[in-house]
């Protein structure tokens, strides 16, 4: 019989966690997951608790982790897990080799208990149907999703390359250009990730100019921004390429976009085009599909009260 055990983090396990990682990632429609470097360094941190860093072994081996971090951090989108005094924790829900239901229970049992024990009110979660089993885990453990969150839910829409060129016109598309765009843009990224206008400027600028660059572009009129987006590979897998950042006041400054960055993207190479279907996008869900957009999958929020 197959022997599970539990422990809390030490020195040593992260390159192990980076290839079960690797593995269990390896087939979603957008992998994510911190490199060795990156490990290293949170653990390393002196904000870093090594109780709410746990790892699953089956017979002596690796197979699955979770984490969480109590407080405010910077996440995917602005400062998170705070509801007025309350400091809440943010959970990594469990990622584990073939699916294995008995270590992604044991776990959730086992964080759940730590972060009880450290009187966190409220944690929440990111579930996603690429994620294999975090949507009924999730809530199997009593997390209800939480749409109240900055952005709700989303859709990923993705446009296969080897469909090739929309011939349609763009005309109103241009290239990003930094002395003229840069005030504006970094209101846009400021606005829709709830970051300081210092940091959207900086993480702009960066951006641009990126060797991994695939797209960025602008649509103005009357000197108004109407429309703003950049896209770049997938860390993991250059074979997806993603937009970063996509705004446009109306459903047709979005078409233009989209087809602009299509172009980008089968210069670049790539097998994908990702986007996150978020906020006030979704009311463009049309856009999408008439161009020939996929819907692959779904994300969200989902929360559970401990107090």
């Amino acid at each position: 019989m197959s022997k599970y055990l539990i422990k809390s983090y030490e020195p040593g396990f992260e390159e192990e966690q980076v290839k079960v990682g690797s593995e269990v990632v390896k087939n979603w429609v957008w992998p994510y997951q911190y490199d060795l470097e990156s490990l290293k360094n949170r653990y390393s941190s002196p904000d870093f608790d090594p109780e709410t860093a746990l790892f699953c072994f089956k017979d002596d081996k690796l197979i699955g982790f979770t984490s969480a971090t109590i407080g405010v951090q910077e996440g995917v989108i602005g400062p998170s897990v705070k509801r007025g005094d309350q400091l809440g924790a943010s959970l990594a829900l469990p990622r584990v080799l073939h699916n294995d239901k008995v270590a992604g229970d044991l776990l959730m049992e086992k964080i759940l208990e730590v972060l009880e024990s450290k009187n966190v009110p409220f944690i929440q979660a990111r579930a996603s149907i690429m994620h294999t089993n975090s949507i009924e885990l999730a809530r199997k453990w009593g997390f209800k999703e939480h749409k109240e969150y900055p952005l709700g839910y989303k859709l990923y829409f993705h446009y296969v390359l080897e469909k090739g060129k929309i011939e349609d016109k763009t005309d109103d598309v241009e290239r990003f250009n930094s002395e003229l765009d840069i005030t504006d843009c970094a209101i846009s990224v400021s606005n829709f990730f709830k970051v300081s206008k210092e940091k959207a400027r900086k993480d702009i600028l960066e951006i641009d100019s990126s060797d991994d660059l695939v797209s960025h572009l602008v649509i103005r009129k009357d000197g108004k921004l109407e429309g703003y987006c950049y896209a770049l590979p997938n860390s993991l897998n250059k074979d997806i390429i993603a937009s970063f950042h996509l705004e446009a006041s109306n459903g047709e400054y979005l078409r233009q976009l989209l087809v602009h960055v299509i172009d980008d993207c089968l210069e670049k190479g790539g097998k994908y085009f990702l986007v996150d279907v978020i906020g006030e996008l979704l009311k463009f869900k049309n856009v999408f599909t008439n161009l020939g957009f996929d819907k692959v999958a779904t994300w969200g929020i989902f929360e559970k009260v401990l107090s």
